[in-house]
């Protein structure tokens, strides 16, 4: 007899890939599951929030500037946003956000540093170095003040992009690190440098761009001239030929 042997039924393509298909069904209905808990449960709504580095600005300030949502999932809330939010108060300069789980926030803040006081069109300003402005409503100005000429928006929270500003800045700077203290600072209608002393003193500085070269000669010159007759002025604008302006 001859024998054909029974041939085995080969599964076809879609049968192996099945139970596959289960797992991956069960896996995707487990994501949505944990993602549904993830986001309706209240153990991960912000409970303990905290803020670190403020002297100036009040956590309750910051707090609502951050307006992190007591009643969402912290790890649902976008942790940038939060932080250009709370940078948007004029005195903070960056803000970072620490979450740990499972709900606890931390907010570090650094703040911005009274620089100087801008003056223009009868108002003044807090500025910092970096020229934003930090309130038009300062309760003590900082020297140097900068009294410009030019028409300016004083409003917190704003970047002075005045050039005669920036230059002002740099002028104070390096003459502050020659130890020279400037009470008020500004540029004549002539575009001319000119810087008070806190005694009252004029420093009639000229074109800024030759700065570096005058300033050498001003420790000197008001050291000679301390203890003689009162003057008023020194004339720097041309630095081989100082000029004292006597009383």
């Amino acid at each position: 007899m001859s024998g054909n042997r029974p041939q085995r039924r080969q599964k076809s393509p879609v049968s192996r890939l099945r139970p596959f298909w289960i797992i991956c069904v069960l896996l995707l209905v487990l994501a949505a599951a944990g993602g549904y808990f993830s986001a309706t449960w209240h153990g991960f709504d912000p409970t303990f929030v905290h803020v670190e580095g403020n002297s100036i600005v009040s956590a309750a300030e910051i707090l609502h500037h951050a307006a992190i949502k007591r009643d969402r999932n912290l790890w649902f809330q976008n942790p940038t946003a939060i932080a250009r939010r709370i940078e948007a108060i004029p005195y903070i300069d960056r803000a970072w956000i620490h979450r740990r789980p499972p709900a606890t926030v931390t907010i570090v803040v650094r703040e911005r540093v009274a620089y100087s006081t801008v003056q223009a069109d009868g108002q003044r300003a807090l500025i910092d170095h970096d020229l934003r402005v930090l309130t038009t409503d300062p309760a003590d100005q900082k020297s140097p003040v900068f009294i410009l000429k030019d028409s300016l928006t004083l409003i917190p929270g704003i970047f002075l992009k005045n050039p005669h500003v920036a230059a002002l800045r740099n002028d104070n700077d390096a003459l502050t690190a020659s130890h020279i203290t400037i009470a008020t600072l500004a540029f004549d209608p002539y575009d001319q440098l000119v810087a008070t002393l806190p005694n009252g003193i004029k420093l009639l500085l000229g074109d800024d761009n030759d700065l570096q070269k005058k300033i050498p000669l001003i420790k000197p010159i008001l050291t000679q001239l301390a203890h003689g007759k009162p003057f008023s002025a020194v004339d720097l604008r041309s630095a081989s030929t100082p000029v004292v302006v006597y009383k």
